[in-house]
Protein backbone atom coordinates (compact mmCIF):
# COMPACT_ATOMS: atom_id res chain seq x y z
CA UNK A 1 0.00 0.00 0.00
CA UNK A 2 1.28 3.44 -0.60
CA UNK A 3 1.55 5.83 2.28
CA UNK A 4 -1.15 8.67 3.31
CA UNK A 5 1.34 11.82 4.37
CA UNK A 6 -0.23 14.68 6.17
CA UNK A 7 0.61 18.07 5.23
CA UNK A 8 0.22 20.90 7.49
CA UNK A 9 1.02 24.43 6.44
CA UNK A 10 -1.09 27.39 6.76
CA UNK A 11 1.11 28.70 3.36
CA UNK A 12 -0.49 27.63 0.05
CA UNK A 13 2.65 29.01 -1.37
CA UNK A 14 4.64 26.05 0.79
CA UNK A 15 2.08 23.66 1.12
CA UNK A 16 1.42 23.25 -2.82
CA UNK A 17 4.63 22.70 -4.40
CA UNK A 18 5.90 19.79 -1.40
CA UNK A 19 2.02 18.11 -2.41
CA UNK A 20 2.94 18.24 -5.66
CA UNK A 21 6.41 16.67 -5.63
CA UNK A 22 4.64 14.26 -2.94
CA UNK A 23 1.73 13.14 -5.00
CA UNK A 24 4.59 12.92 -8.08
CA UNK A 25 6.28 10.37 -5.85
CA UNK A 26 2.29 8.33 -5.51
CA UNK A 27 2.01 9.40 -2.10
CA UNK A 28 -1.51 10.06 -0.82
CA UNK A 29 -1.30 13.55 0.32
CA UNK A 30 -3.67 15.10 2.91
CA UNK A 31 -3.94 18.57 4.12
CA UNK A 32 -4.64 20.90 7.09
CA UNK A 33 -3.55 24.89 7.20
CA UNK A 34 -3.33 24.15 10.70
CA UNK A 35 -2.45 22.64 14.20
CA UNK A 36 -5.63 21.88 15.22
CA UNK A 37 -6.70 21.10 11.89
CA UNK A 38 -3.71 18.74 11.63
CA UNK A 39 -4.20 17.28 15.11
CA UNK A 40 -8.02 16.60 14.13
CA UNK A 41 -7.40 15.09 10.72
CA UNK A 42 -4.23 12.61 12.26
CA UNK A 43 -6.53 11.76 15.13
CA UNK A 44 -9.17 10.20 12.61
CA UNK A 45 -7.63 9.35 9.31
CA UNK A 46 -4.34 7.66 11.24
CA UNK A 47 -1.87 8.88 8.43
CA UNK A 48 1.35 6.74 7.90
CA UNK A 49 3.34 10.28 8.17
CA UNK A 50 2.78 13.87 8.94
CA UNK A 51 4.74 16.58 7.45
CA UNK A 52 4.20 19.78 10.10
CA UNK A 53 5.12 23.62 9.64
CA UNK A 54 5.72 24.73 13.51
CA UNK A 55 4.54 28.33 13.37
CA UNK A 56 1.19 28.19 11.87
CA UNK A 57 -2.05 30.21 12.46
CA UNK A 58 -4.02 29.24 15.49
CA UNK A 59 -2.09 25.92 16.94
CA UNK A 60 1.09 25.93 16.47
CA UNK A 61 2.57 22.98 14.59
CA UNK A 62 5.16 22.19 17.67
CA UNK A 63 2.29 21.96 20.25
CA UNK A 64 0.11 19.67 17.79
CA UNK A 65 3.03 17.47 17.58
CA UNK A 66 3.53 17.70 21.37
CA UNK A 67 -0.09 16.51 22.21
CA UNK A 68 -0.11 13.62 18.69
CA UNK A 69 2.67 12.28 20.28
CA UNK A 70 0.99 12.09 23.96
CA UNK A 71 -2.49 10.81 22.34
CA UNK A 72 -2.43 6.97 22.38
CA UNK A 73 -3.95 6.63 19.14
CA UNK A 74 -1.13 8.71 16.86
CA UNK A 75 1.48 8.58 19.29
CA UNK A 76 3.50 5.92 16.76
CA UNK A 77 2.72 8.33 13.63
CA UNK A 78 6.40 9.54 12.25
CA UNK A 79 6.37 13.99 12.23
CA UNK A 80 8.70 15.72 10.46
CA UNK A 81 8.53 19.22 11.39
CA UNK A 82 9.47 22.17 9.62
CA UNK A 83 9.85 26.15 10.15
CA UNK A 84 12.43 29.08 8.75
CA UNK A 85 12.58 30.58 11.97
CA UNK A 86 12.35 28.11 14.58
CA UNK A 87 15.38 26.46 15.40
CA UNK A 88 16.48 22.66 16.31
CA UNK A 89 18.01 24.37 20.01
CA UNK A 90 13.42 25.78 20.43
CA UNK A 91 12.66 21.79 19.38
CA UNK A 92 14.77 20.35 21.85
CA UNK A 93 12.24 18.69 23.96
CA UNK A 94 9.70 17.30 20.94
CA UNK A 95 12.84 16.31 19.18
CA UNK A 96 14.05 13.65 21.63
CA UNK A 97 10.65 11.86 21.08
CA UNK A 98 10.73 8.83 19.08
CA UNK A 99 10.76 9.04 14.59
CA UNK A 100 10.33 13.07 14.84
CA UNK A 101 12.82 15.34 12.68
CA UNK A 102 13.20 18.93 11.97
CA UNK A 103 14.02 19.88 8.54
CA UNK A 104 14.85 24.10 8.12
CA UNK A 105 12.84 25.95 5.67
CA UNK A 106 14.31 26.36 2.76
CA UNK A 107 14.94 22.86 2.14
CA UNK A 108 15.74 20.30 -0.72
CA UNK A 109 12.80 18.30 -1.89
CA UNK A 110 15.57 15.29 -2.07
CA UNK A 111 16.55 15.69 1.96
CA UNK A 112 12.68 15.34 3.00
CA UNK A 113 12.15 12.26 0.20
CA UNK A 114 15.44 10.76 2.04
CA UNK A 115 13.74 11.75 5.74
CA UNK A 116 10.65 10.33 4.35
CA UNK A 117 12.14 6.67 3.23
CA UNK A 118 14.19 6.77 6.50
CA UNK A 119 10.81 7.28 9.07
CA UNK A 120 8.90 4.83 6.68
CA UNK A 121 8.99 1.22 6.25
CA UNK A 122 9.79 -0.02 2.63
CA UNK A 123 10.63 3.86 1.14
CA UNK A 124 6.82 4.89 1.55
CA UNK A 125 5.20 1.86 0.85
CA UNK A 126 3.09 0.76 4.10
CA UNK A 127 1.97 -3.10 4.52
Amino acid sequence: MIAEILLADDEEGIRGPVRDFLRSRHFIVREASDGAQAFAMAAEDKPHLIIMDIVMSGVYGSSAAARLKDYEGTKDIPIILVSGSAGEAALRDILKRPNVRFLKKPFELKVLEALIHELLPEGGYTR
